[in-house]
């Protein structure tokens, strides 16, 4: 379980990390916002991102179970 939770932490810094940068690429340089806010909201963001990147990974994992459960069962339903 723990290496579990790690995993979805690291998980959740990257994908973090990633959505960090595309804030300020998208904030920063913008007239009308102050640069100090872009950075604390892109802090945060990652924050959040790395907290709970494990219950992400949790529920990307059991969305790919039940996507590939319906596909297979409207498979079965569509055949004749």
């Amino acid at each position: 379980m723990s290496t579990y939770l790690l995993i979805g932490t690291a998980i959740g810094a990257v994908l973090g990390f990633l959505h960090m940068l595309s804030i300020f690429r998208a904030r920063l340089g913008r007239p009308g916002l102050a640069p100090i806010k872009t950075v604390w909201q892109g802090i945060w963001t990652w924050f959040l991102w790395t907290l709970f990147g494990a219950y992400v990974l949790t529920f990307w994992i059991l969305g790919a179970v039940f996507l590939g459960a319906s596909k297979l069962l409207n498979r079965r339903q569509a055949a004749p």
